[in-house]
């Protein structure tokens, strides 16, 4: 602890605001790589397969262990999963599946049905309601048309940091790989009724937000630090979590949070995803990653977001599928002993299986292709 006041009296002395929103003894030198997921899940209505504004009845019924785990969301129709910190993805994994049981259970006495829709494929903004919240009701003020549309669900992935400039190395590298998770996570192929030709439609109603979508860099957390408190100074935002960007730096929990990623519901798929997200983290405080032109980051994602694993990913002056990129990627935490650090080794064979699966967008629309009918659709992304 000593180091670490040192540390934030020498930033403070360096001009950098710290109290409060820039605070080194947020990280996690003793412990770090721990992990936190959460997946936000929507309420459906078993029978229509529209959206049930269930959710308080859900909260009224939880476990007493279960309330500092299942939180409040915009929509009634929906509620977050957030995981304890867990020290490896396999026990981050099984809170998430096990928890889904039993919000499920809770659910089938009153015929709603929990579901891991990135985006419903025919519900309309009429057909939700939104939580009467101090901070809800700000936003809905202030992004109007853009809020109503906002009918999305993600999954956010949290790994903790060492330090303050491991946590900026790891958020500067992150931009670069984001559309390999986004693809992995593609989910959402239909959108008010209609096909909507992308593999994850949910990242584009996301961008509509402002201070989403790729985010910029950050060559240290000096620079992090100065962008946020003049962020806080003009008002523009009253919390960090005002700050949506694909990855961030977490500044509650000292971790770098993923969340580009489409939710989805697949117990494997998710393990993995987060094995991967882990070790790529703790790979880059061995091997930095060089920054990427804003303009190339935005169509590497856009590639992701239209054609999912098929993409084709730009790097440098050559253009490789994404999977080979990913395959090299996985290949690259395996020689560096990442995965072996972690004690996820066993894990790099079936990630390497998972990059060569179809995204599960995919899936979908191939199941609405031979049934021309959404409800089954949404069937085969419900919770057992």
């Amino acid at each position: 602890m000593p180091l670490l006041q040192n540390l934030v009296i020498e930033l403070k002395e360096k001009g950098v605001v710290v109290a409060g929103h820039c605070d080194l003894s947020i990280f996690h030198p003793e412990d770090p790589w721990t992990l936190g997921v959460e997946l936000e899940v929507r309420l459906i209505d078993a029978e229509t397969m529209k959206p049930a504004n269930r959710s308080p009845y859900i909260f009224e019924h939880l476990p007493e262990r279960l309330r500092p785990h299942v939180h409040q969301e915009l929509l009634q129709s929906m509620v977050e999963i957030v995981t304890p910190v867990c020290k490896t993805p396999a026990e981050a994994t099984d809170f998430i599946m096990k928890t889904l049981g039993e919000l499920t259970r809770i659910g089938a006495e009153e015929n709603i049905a929990l579901a891991a829709l990135a985006t419903h494929p025919f519900e309309r903004k009429e057909d939700n309601r939104r939580f009467e919240d101090p901070r809800y009701e700000a936003f809905a003020r202030e992004l109007q048309v853009v809020l109503r549309n906002f009918l999305i669900s993600g999954l956010h992935i949290h790994v903790a940091m060492p330090n303050d400039e491991t946590a900026v190395r790891a958020y500067d590298a992150s931009i670069t790989y984001l559309p390999i998770f986004l693809a992995l996570s593609a989910n959402s192929p239909f959108h008010l009724g209609e096909d909507t030709g992308l593999q994850s439609y949910r990242s584009k109603i996301f961008e509509r937000l402002p201070r989403a979508g790729i985010p910029e860099y950050f060559g240290s957390y000096r620079e992090y630090c100065s962008l946020m408190e003049q962020l806080y100074a003009t008002g523009t935002i009253q919390s960090a979590k005002d700050v949506w960007w694909d990855v961030r730096i977490h500044q509650g929990f000292g971790t770098v949070e993923l969340r580009v990623c489409d939710a989805f519901y697949d117990r494997e798929r998710l393990r993995l995803i987060v094995t991967f997200y882990q070790a790529l983290l703790h790979h880059i405080t061995q091997y930095p990653v060089g920054r990427v032109y804003t303009q190339i980051s935005k169509q590497n994602k856009w590639n992701a977001v239209r054609h999912g694993m098929k993409a084709n990913f730009i790097e440098g002056d050559r253009v490789l599928p994404l999977r080979e990129k990913a395959h090299e990627l996985v290949n690259d935490l395996e020689r560096s002993g990442s995965f072996e650090a972690l004690g996820t080794a066993a894990e790099a064979e079936a990630l390497h299986e998972l990059i060569e699966r179809e995204t599960i967008a995919r899936k979908l629309r191939r199941i609405y292709e031979e049934t021309g009918d959404f409800k089954a659709v949404i069937r085969e992304e419900l919770i057992e």
